[in-house]
């Protein structure tokens, strides 16, 4: 993974920042060391990882049917969410299409004097609605 940072010029011959990269190198040099002492050291001595997956027995019917029940979950889970992501499409494409058929059908002709009378009338009432609603 890389980090996207700012350029900035730094001065090589700045002691503190020759300080800073010694102390680095030092701090990795140090970790390398202690990995390479860790792996050569013992190698024949199993670690408590090691061990514990030793003592797993493979053929206990008790560790087959919980492994049963894990997997199961996960499949359920997985069917789950991909019966969830067709609904969701379908739904989608339905949507889709009712934008396209409410465009088709508001194909109205706002020039027309009917039109503009039923417009007026329907203002009209509303707003005598609201009045009586509202003293």
């Amino acid at each position: 993974m890389a980090f996207v940072r700012e350029k900035k010029d730094i001065d090589l011959n700045d002691p503190e920042v020759q300080k800073a990269a010694t102390k680095i190198q030092a701090g990795f040099r140090g970790h390398k060391a202690r990995k390479e002492v860790k792996e050569t050291a013992h190698p024949s001595e199993p670690n408590a990882e090691d061990e514990e997956i030793a003592a797993i027995d493979l053929t206990d019917p008790e560790l087959a049917d919980a492994a049963l029940k894990i997997q199961a979950g996960f499949r359920g889970a997985k069917a789950r969410k991909e019966i969830m992501k067709k609904e969701e499409a379908d739904l989608n494409q339905k949507l889709g299409n009712l934008n396209t058929e409410a465009e088709e059908e508001l194909d109205i002709d706002l020039t027309d004097p009917d039109l503009n009378k039923a417009a007026t009338k329907i203002q009209a009432t509303f707003r005598g609605h609201k009045q009586r609603a509202n003293p």
